[in-house]
């Protein structure tokens, strides 16, 4: 059974806080603390802990996972070194990378091995990464459209897996996008909050008020108008399917080059990007704003559609 080892010095913000309190604070899940605490699996300078211990300044902290305590403890993409993925932020957990439009996250079927999941898989295993004592796997923490580029999360190991899905729920994870979209648009900023759900005509498009429909908020602000073609800069709130697309093509300024909710163009790729992620780093390692390059055929000024 393969075991990760999390070893770092006690942060000075958890000195005087108990160990349970301090997992509860770093949202390692319930299950998984209490298979630490049952299996004696929390260490301080090399001695085994209960959860009530207090942490003193320049505590060393060990802490055991095995595969069994995670619902997805295992990663067994195909690496594929056909197509190297630009990363534009790693530390020991994850890596934030600038996927190119068109690019799929992850395998549908068992044989596909052209995503981004496949790439990460070789560029790791190439370059003998470790994390939490084990050799790096990608992991996948959120995703975006297949015709959707720039920054994505992907972990290294289980451990930081539910942590980065709990900064997800709590929104602490920030997301911003950019939007070509046709119109121009006649406000300054809005905001979006009508429900979407499932296509009653084609299950692979979603719509307002659909099938099984979910709320979802979107907010977007113009940043300049040309040609009768608006740039917006987005945020979400929530994270549905095509939550962007659906939700800006619902207010008559739908994506350009968008091949199922803005068909009629002449754009060689859908013009949305994820500009930026801003992401607290799980155990206490601060927060940080990670943005990649804008593509080259990502225009700044669109003259043309």
């Amino acid at each position: 059974m393969t075991t990760w080892i999390y070893q770092l010095t006690v942060p000075t913000v958890r000195v005087g806080q108990s160990v349970k309190d301090t997992l509860k604070a770093w949202l390692i899940p319930q299950r998984v603390r209490g298979a630490l605490r049952q299996k004696q699996h929390i260490h301080v300078n090399g001695q085994a802990v209960s959860t009530n211990y207090v942490f003193q300044a320049g505590d060393q902290l060990e802490l055991i996972f095995d595969a069994v305590d995670f619902r997805t403890s295992e990663s067994h993409y195909t690496p594929n070194a056909q197509v190297t993925v630009p990363i534009i932020f790693e530390n020991d957990d994850f890596v934030v990378v600038d996927k190119p439009d068109g690019m799929k996250m992850h395998p549908h079927a068992p044989h596909e091995a052209d995503t981004l999941l496949n790439y990460l898989a070789a560029d790791f295993q190439a370059r003998h990464l470790m994390s939490a004592g084990q050799p790096a796997r990608p992991y996948m923490v959120h995703r975006i459209d297949r015709d959707t580029s720039g920054a994505v999360i992907v972990a290294k190991n289980p451990i930081v897996v539910p942590i980065l899905n709990r900064l997800l729920a709590q929104k602490a994870i920030k997301r911003t996008y950019l939007a070509w979209v046709q119109g121009a648009v006649d406000k300054p900023a809005g905001e979006i909050t009508t429900p979407i759900g499932i296509d009653p005509h084609d299950e692979r498009r979603r719509v307002i008020n659909g099938i099984a429909a979910q709320p979802a908020r979107t907010y977007w602000a113009l940043s300049h108008t040309v040609y009768q073609n608006s740039l917006l800069r987005v945020q979400l709130d929530t994270g549905r399917m095509h939550q962007i697309r659906v939700h800006l093509a619902s207010i008559g300024h739908p994506i350009i080059g968008d091949p199922l909710y803005q068909p009629e163009t002449s754009a060689t790729r859908m013009l949305l990007h994820a500009a930026t992620i801003t992401v607290p780093l799980p155990f206490d390692g601060g927060t940080t704003t990670i943005s990649g390059a804008i593509p080259t055929d990502f225009p700044r000024q669109l003259r043309t559609i």
